[in-house]
């Protein structure tokens, strides 16, 4: 392979990174250069910040807005691999105007946003699914949870399913499952001819790692359209590309590398069981790349109760894309979720 195929090759691998996100590699700093409170078409927010500490000591950043003590319900939002809770800043403000009784908590994952970089060896998503844990356990001492999870912040749920059984049948009233996987992703060719996926697949934890040196040395890489043609399809919105892409270059190259290995073991369509009692739903684009659709038919599947709601010609941000239907179908979700619990 000559080097002009190896760079196109090395391009292509670094959008392709991750079941939940995109490779980029930019420094820590860059986080400060994304307003954390202002939601995608909408004016700033203004939310209660404050930390929880996770079991190994990282104090992870978490945004509480609407109700306080007199919350009839929280919901909680895990954003996705590369990501941060600035993207989830539509529906903060959707369901807090829909319903002002309500505490909605977003928070970002450890090494993502404003929280500390992780360990390495913790860099997983059964972590995830402990830290996830500890917000719920701060946030919510009482009351019904909504839970809604994008890409691998739906792996974190189904993660906290699994390691916290116990947690999820007492308090978890229900959840969303937004752009996401319950296994298999290792067969993701990303919208490309399979044998060209599993070579961009073989050259990622090389080019991963020659991405973390070039961050050390304070080099930033290019985040752009092929990035963008990885999580949205041609034709989105350019103010929505902008803005997740913002995001993106935000998330450092040692994040990106830590966690890659994760999605390749990530199997948890037995740990949905465990939310078989709850009220679930089910949103996915129909050109979802990273998350295709025949996932979210597993999850449902496996949640034969489940509400699966596909929207075409949507890609993996359908939450930004389709904002306000995505918005409503969570109001939704909430309101028959707390009918119920009053009922029983």
């Amino acid at each position: 392979m000559n080097p002009r195929q190896m760079n196109k090759l090395a391009a292509l691998a670094a959008t392709a990174a991750g079941a939940a996100g995109v490779v980029v590699a930019r420094r820590r700093a860059g986080a400060r250069g994304v307003d954390h409170r202002r939601p995608v078409q909408g004016s700033p927010l203004t939310g209660r910040p404050r930390t929880v500490e996770t079991e190994d000591g990282l104090a992870l950043s978490v945004v509480e807005h609407g109700a306080q003590d007199s919350a009839t319900a929280t919901v909680v939002l895990a954003h996705g691999y590369v990501q941060s809770s600035a993207l989830w800043a539509g529906q903060v403000r959707d369901l807090i105007d829909a319903r002002p009784d309500l505490r909605v908590v977003a928070y970002d994952h450890r090494g993502h946003g404003r929280s500390p970089r992780t360990p390495r060896d913790r860099a997983t998503i059964s972590q995830l699914g402990r830290d996830l844990a500890r917000v719920i356990e701060a946030v919510a001492p009482t009351g019904p949870v909504i839970l809604v999870g994008h890409s691998m912040g739906g792996m974190t749920i189904m993660a906290l399913a699994e390691e916290h059984p116990g947690l999820v049948g007492e308090r978890v009233a229900a959840v969303a499952f937004v752009g996401t996987s319950s296994g298999g992703l290792a067969e993701v060719t990303y919208g490309l001819p399979a044998p060209v996926a599993a070579l961009m697949r073989r050259a990622l934890p090389r080019l991963n790692a020659r991405n973390v040196k070039a961050e050390l040395a304070g080099r930033a890489r290019h985040v752009g359209a092929l990035d963008a043609r990885m999580i949205f399809p041609r034709g989105a919105d350019r103010e929505l590309v902008a803005t997740a892409l913002e995001v993106h270059r935000a998330c450092s190259a040692e994040t990106v590398a830590a966690f890659l290995d994760t999605f390749r073991g990530h199997d948890r369509v037995h740990a949905l069981q465990a939310l078989s009692h709850v009220q679930t739903l089910v949103v996915v684009g129909d050109k979802d790349a990273l998350c295709p659709v025949a996932h979210s038919h597993a999850i449902a599947a496996a949640l034969p109760a489940s509400e699966l709601v596909i929207y075409p010609g949507v890609g993996h941000m359908v939450h930004l894309e389709r904002r306000e239907e995505v918005s409503r179908r969570l109001v939704g979700l909430v309101d028959r979720a707390l009918a119920r619990e009053l009922a029983a």
